[in-house]
């Protein structure tokens, strides 16, 4: 599933324009002005933006999108990275240890999909939005926010 737009419209708002979705769609949902998808490897591929939105892949491994993500952070681009609140793994530790600020999201991620029910379609798990190179407490709204100050 996509970033539902009630999560992306204020991370947009946020970064003033998405530069670069090293990982979505061929038809770019989130409008960035620079996008890699499928078949290319966003990962692998060049992040010389200034704003980067990341929400890899929920079924793959994560790890070397936290680190890119953090790696791209440390330099002059800001990066928010949209992922599974899963605290207890080891990526979820490192991207809090790395990030500027975190917003675990209040419910679980609806995607505006109705199920036969008239339920939304909703994710299995909780999310974290985390900032390198950017503080994501502006973002509040959508949950509770965690700072590092020191950092």
């Amino acid at each position: 599933m996509l970033t539902p737009a009630y999560v992306l419209e204020p991370i947009r708002l946020l970064l003033n324009g998405i530069d670069l979705d090293p990982c979505t769609e061929p038809d770019n949902p989130t409008g960035a002005s620079r996008f890699y998808h499928l078949p290319m490897d966003g990962c692998a591929l060049p992040w010389d933006a200034d704003t980067v939105f990341c929400n890899p892949p929920y079924g793959e491994a994560r790890d070397r999108w936290v680190d890119k993500c953090i790696e791209t952070g440390k330099g002059r681009s800001r990066v928010v990275l949209l992922i599974p609140s899963h605290t207890e793994t080891r990526t979820f530790q490192r991207a809090l240890a790395a990030c500027k600020s975190v917003v675990l999201v209040k419910a679980r991620l609806r995607f505006g999909v109705l199920r036969e029910n008239r339920r939304q379609e909703a994710a299995s798990h909780g999310s974290a939005i985390f900032g390198f190179g950017v503080d994501v407490t502006p973002l509040q709204k959508l949950g509770i926010v965690v700072r590092r100050t020191h950092v």
